[in-house]
């Protein structure tokens, strides 16, 4: 669908931001897989275990509201399945995402049984790779789960558990790091030769690294290194860039997070919590994404849909020109209503256009 207003396609609006070129309208991304799901008529389930419906979700839900974004893959508590564990399907299938109904490990000694999985088959890999081939297929991004060495590492053995060893058994909390960013190069490896350099994007999140779950003292200490190590390493190997989506309160890390290279440019999105014009200054060299707040975009009137998107457009526009992703600070929730993020692409089309 066109408004008559575009001079570009959605491909190359994107490649142009990265370029830094002048586009004709800032980048609008939807976030939410669960109402692609809902949306379209598939079940929720079927966007983690079913890469074709999946992939289908997304793109008519993307046609449907005009946004640029195109399909990625994700998976909830990665790392968990990966290291031998076990994954719940929801029984209605529309209830939410798969659940981890058994971890790899729970006491620190258990690590030592752990061994690197096969890139190739660990738990939701071989179904990332089938995505990524429907990704090469449809001419859009190549991307792989790439994520935190510390989120992912928490899922071993639960968050909460994670976050005691980090205090009661620091060793055993960079045991598992030290597995965790291990595994996630070899999955990287194994994208890179089979796509080739320069073509696959690393897409990250780090919740569990949020200053409401860590003090920055225990993101330098513990998080830190092993991003650095990460995003060096696949970058090195030939990763494109990084998206990265810095998720919830993290303002305390932002100094910290300077320090990770990203790509040139890396997309950088973040929750409502950060502010965009903090992202803009502190990250000036990236995409900056975000943010509006997801229960503004599930739970408001469609006018506050439309206000809260026409602030974080100006704000962008503001502060981020010529490099801004407009979407919202989080996932989107399965139960939104459609009609706001049809709200969210009219304050685009009367806001979001670069003169």
């Amino acid at each position: 669908m066109s408004t008559g207003k575009e001079t570009m396609t959605s491909m190359e609006r994107y490649r142009a931001t990265l370029d830094r070129k002048q586009t004709d309208r800032i980048l609008f991304f939807h976030r939410g897989y669960g109402f692609c799901a809902k949306n379209t008529g598939f079940s929720i389930a079927d966007i983690y275990e079913d890469p074709m419906k999946s992939f289908l979700a997304q793109s008519r839900t993307a046609e449907q509201f005009h946004s640029d974004g195109t399909p990625f893959y994700t998976f909830v508590s990665y790392g968990s399945w990966e290291f031998g564990g076990e994954i719940h399907w929801p029984v209605d299938r529309y209830a939410s995402g798969p659940s981890v109904s058994k971890r790899p490990i729970s006491k620190p000694e258990e690590l030592d049984d752990l061994v690197l999985p096969d890139p190739k088959t660990a738990g939701c890999v071989p179904k990332m790779m089938e995505f990524a081939k429907l990704q090469e297929e449809n001419g859009v991004p190549i991307a792989f789960i790439c994520g935190s060495p510390f989120t992912h590492a928490a899922n071993l053995c639960g968050v909460d558990t994670f976050m005691k060893w980090l205090i009661k058994k620091p060793e055993a909390a960079h045991k598992a790091m030290r597995l965790m960013t291990d595994h996630i190069t070899s999955v990287a490896e194994y994208f890179i030769e089979t796509f080739g350099k320069d073509r696959v994007l690393a897409r990250s999140a780090a919740p569990s690294e949020s200053n409401k779950l860590i003090s920055p003292k225990h993101f330098e200490k513990f998080a830190l290194p092993y991003l650095k190590e990460l995003h060096t390493k696949v970058l090195d190997l030939g990763a494109e860039r990084f998206y990265v989506h810095i998720c919830g309160e993290h303002n305390d890390n932002l100094e910290l997070w300077q320090q990770i290279p990203f790509g040139d440019p890396g997309i950088l999105s973040f929750g409502h919590e950060v502010t965009i014009e903090t992202a803009a200054k502190t990250f000036p060299d990236h995409v900056i994404a975000g943010n509006l707040d997801p229960q503004i975009i599930a739970k408001g009137t469609p006018q506050e849909v439309f206000e809260g998107s026409k602030k974080v457009i100006e704000d962008g526009m503001k502060y981020a020109e010529g490099r801004f992703l407009f979407m919202s600070g989080c996932e989107i929730p399965s139960s939104t209503p459609a009609y706001n993020i049809y709200m969210m692409q009219q304050a685009v089309e009367e806001f979001g256009w670069y003169k």
